[in-house]
C-alpha cells in the first residue's frame, strides 16, 4: 500500500492546483461579467469537468487515509474480530463500487467517442476528452481500493487487530493525534 501513497499525494497535489486555477477562472468570470459585462464562455463548463476529475483521483487518497466517510455508532462497540469482519466487508464494497464507477465511466466515454459528441455549449468541447481524464482517475480509484481490499482481505485471515487499526474507521482521539502533528509538522503550537 505504501507504493500507492506517492502517486495518490501527487494526484491529490495536482487536484489541488486545479480547484485553485479553477478559483481563479471563476473569479475572473466573476469580475468581467460585473465589470465588462462580459463573459469567458465555459468557465462553468470547465468547472464541470475538474470537479470530476478531481473526484476520481481525490477518492485514491481518501482510500489510503482513511478518510471516506464511515458511520461507526456501534462498530467500536463490537469484538474485535467481527468489527475485522465488517472492516474488510467495507473495504470489498468500496473496491466494488469504484469498479463500477470506473466501469461506467470507460462506457460513457467509449460512447462519447463513438458518437463524435460535443458539450452543448459554445465551447463545443469534444467530451471524450475530460471524460479521459475523468476515467483515469477513476480507474485509478479503482486500483487503490481493489489493493486496498485484497490488503484487508490477507490481514483478516493473518491478521485482525491490524485489520481493524488499518482500516477501521478513525477514532476521535487518532485524529486529535493526527492535527497535533500535523500542526506541529507547520511549526505550531502542538501543546496547546
Amino acid at each position: 500500500m505504501g507504493l500507492l501513497r506517492i502517486p495518490a499525494r501527487w494526484a491529490a497535489l495536482a487536484a489541488g492546483w486545479s480547484l485553485l486555477g479553477l478559483s481563479a477562472l471563476i473569479g475572473l468570470e466573476v469580475a468581467l461579467r460585473k465589470v465588462f459585462n462580459a463573459s469567458l464562455q465555459g468557465a462553468d463548463e470547465m468547472g464541470g469537468y475538474v470537479v470530476a476529475c478531481v473526484v476520481g483521483f481525490g477518492g485514491a487518497l481518501a482510500t489510503l487515509d482513511r478518510a471516506h466517510t464511515r458511520i461507526d455508532l456501534l462498530l467500536e462497540r463490537l469484538p474485535a474480530g467481527l468489527r475485522a469482519g465488517l472492516n474488510a466487508a467495507a473495504a470489498l464494497s468500496l473496491a466494488a463500487m469504484a469498479g463500477f464507477l470506473a466501469l461506467r465511466g470507460w462506457a460513457t466515454m467509449r460512447e462519447s467517442v463513438d458518437y463524435r459528441s460535443l458539450s452543448g455549449t459554445p465551447l463545443q468541447t469534444p467530451l471524450w476528452a475530460p471524460q479521459a481524464v475523468w476515467v483515469a482517475g477513476l480507474a485509478f480509484f479503482a486500483s487503490v481500493a481493489l489493493a486496498a481490499a485484497l490488503h484487508a482481505l490477507a490481514l483478516l485471515a493473518l491478521d485482525r487487530g491490524a485489520l481493524n487499526r488499518r482500516y477501521g474507521a478513525r477514532t476521535l482521539s487518532e485524529e486529535i493525534a493526527e492535527e497535533r502533528a500535523s500542526l506541529s509538522d507547520r511549526g505550531g503550537d502542538a501543546g496547546a
